[in-house]
């Protein structure tokens, strides 16, 4: 008697390297055959933490271009929250050796482990939003109903696709680039600027206790980076990871994100 198997057991594709996409798994294995239904029906679901837009406001080092402090107490804690994290981003769940670690109230000088978080670069920038508008690595534009943690797999996508597509894929990737680069002119104008710097500046004139008005302010934005910005990243992901994505769900991911307003 035959038994119905799951598909993953014998498809070559790489569950991370989906998800890392921006795509749904049904997406990706559209005409395979479905796993039981029942399958992880006891397993709690992965929650990440929210991404808010934020800059460094306590104490950090005046040499942290990297956004990681070098002293040697930290190089000694960073591997084994590392490791204790399995290298995921505690932000959007991207999963690589080639990550950092963010001080989650902005103290570079506090290493407990409570303020640690594994952060990927593009999750990373988004809270330190100053550091972006001021090396001209990003800008903020509407894109309202896709979470910034999905917009970074997207982008990290475009970026492995401008390194690796084909050509038609390429020209795909810098249009959708382009199209999404394109809607910052409305952030624009509704906030006289869409550089980070400008939005950082207005975050250090607030006291702690409003801090959490920024959550409405930054309501429908996305932080887009130029690609230059995780460059030294791209090859290795592509090593990683994304040698097991097919790129026919390039194709879905383009869609999904032209179909944003």
């Amino acid at each position: 008697m035959s038994t119905q198997t799951d598909s993953r057991t014998y498809a070559t594709l790489d569950e991370d390297a989906v998800r890392n996409a921006g795509v749904s798994w049904d997406e990706a294995t559209q005409g395979m055959a479905s796993p039981d239904a029942s399958l992880g029906a006891n397993f709690a679901t992965r929650r990440y933490r929210d991404i808010v837009f934020s800059v460094k406001r306590k104490i950090w080092r005046q040499d942290d271009e990297g956004m990681e402090s070098a002293n040697a107490a930290y190089r000694q804690k960073r591997p084994a929250v590392l490791v204790k994290g399995g290298n995921r981003c505690a932000f959007c769940g991207f999963r690589s050796k080639y990550t950092e670690v963010h001080h989650l109230n902005d103290n570079h000088a506090d290493h407990r482990d409570e303020n640690l978080a594994i952060a990927d670069p593009l999750c990373h920038g988004t809270q330190h939003i100053g550091q972006v508008g001021s090396q001209r690595q990003g800008v903020f534009i509407h894109l309202d109903g896709i979470p910034q943690a999905e917009v970074n797999h997207l982008q990290r996508t475009i970026a492995v696709v401008l390194e690796m597509g084909s050509e038609q894929e390429k020209a795909d990737a810098r249009a959708l680039l382009q199209h999404l680069a394109s809607r910052a002119e409305l952030v624009a104008s509704e906030w006289g600027s869409a550089n980070p710097s400008d939005f950082a500046n207005a975050l250090l004139q607030l006291h702690d206790d409003d801090m959490d008005k920024r959550i409405g302010v930054f309501a429908g934005m996305a932080l887009l980076y130029r690609p230059v910005r995780f460059k030294e990243y791209i090859g290795k992901w592509i090593e990683e990871i994304y040698q097991s994505l097919p790129l026919k769900t390039w194709g879905q991911i383009h869609e999904r994100a032209r179909a944003a307003r």
